[in-house]
């Protein structure tokens, strides 16, 4: 049996050892192959991959900085990767020693399901425990919820080499965020599986909450909106329109769902079923402010 691990690393050096340690200590019985695409580091990142690959099975790689989204979509539809399970993996998280044991065990013993996905603990950048878990019970999984946010982390997914082919040989162009589309085809092709307990430690970094509080609110809703402006490219919109080309066996409300999406900028019914929808009105505050002030700015 063999895993590939794919990871994106971008001046990484201050997290990057502890990541590939925990790593090197997974009680998997499997074969092993972490693969590192580096988006464009100029910092001691490629010196600290260089000292692991004495210690793990490491294929490196690297480019122009891409951004995380293209980055590790390059890592996922590389034909020169090939496995039975793949793994998304950040460079500053830790992974608990069975993260990909329990994964596989899960996937492997239920042939309808496709992708695995965990529950974490949060952590800072001093390994010190913010909170147990991310989430409590069992997130809302559906095409409506995952068109405002992910439930989860992309560093939470392993996934079957099944769903992977399903993937590469369709015409994706539209990438707001890899785990994110990868989460939505999984919709059609198979079934998500969710862990409630912690497999893994996720790092957030405070002086990135320090920063962004630091700023104005006139001044961070003005960021926000250059950000959205500047990702046509990879609009929520777009993503509908390719679903709906690549997926043969959308059901008549997802089908009628995307098109919403799509047809949201001409068609007031439609702009209002996607700021109104019930599905969604119980997920959190802000995740739902920014998902509506997108499609009143006719940005989404």
């Amino acid at each position: 049996m063999k895993i590939a691990i794919l990871m994106s690393t971008y001046n990484g050096q201050e997290y990057l050892n502890k990541q590939l340690k925990s790593i090197s200590e997974q009680d998997v019985e499997a074969d092993v192959t972490v693969f590192i695409r580096d988006d464009g580091s100029s910092d001691g990142t490629l010196d600290i991959i260089r000292k692991w690959e004495k210690k793990l099975n490491i294929v490196f790689s690297s480019g122009v900085n891409s951004g995380p989204a293209l980055s590790f979509w390059k890592l996922l539809t590389d034909s020169k990767i090939q496995a039975d399970y793949y793994a998304f993996c950040d460079q500053d998280d830790i992974w608990d020693k069975n993260k990909l044991s329990v994964a596989v065990s899960v996937l492997s013993s239920d042939k309808e399901a496709n992708l695995y996905a965990s529950n974490c603990r949060i952590i800072n950048e001093y390994d010190e425990i913010i909170r147990e878990k991310r989430l409590e019970g069992y997130p809302i999984i559906n095409i409506k919820r995952l068109f405002v946010s992910g439930f989860t982390q992309g560093c939470s997914i392993v996934f079957k080499n099944s769903l992977r082919s399903f993937i590469i040989e369709k015409k994706i162009t539209s990438i707001p965020m890899h785990d994110l589309i990868l989460l939505l085809y999984t919709m059609h092709n198979g079934k998500i599986i969710w862990d409630s307990c912690p497999r893994f430690s996720y790092r957030v970094h405070s002086n990135n909450v320090v920063a962004n509080e630091n700023k104005s609110f006139f001044k961070k809703i003005a960021t926000t909106i250059w950000n959205w402006k500047n990702k046509k490219r990879n609009s929520m919109s777009k993503v509908a329109e390719e679903m709906i080309e690549n997926i043969d066996n959308l059901s008549k409300a997802d089908r009628e769902y995307l098109e919403c999406v799509i047809n949201y900028k001409s068609s007031v019914n439609c702009k209002k079923k996607l700021l109104f929808n019930a599905e969604i009105s119980k997920l959190p505050r802000r995740m739902l402010r920014s998902y509506r002030l997108q499609i009143i700015l006719n940005l989404y």
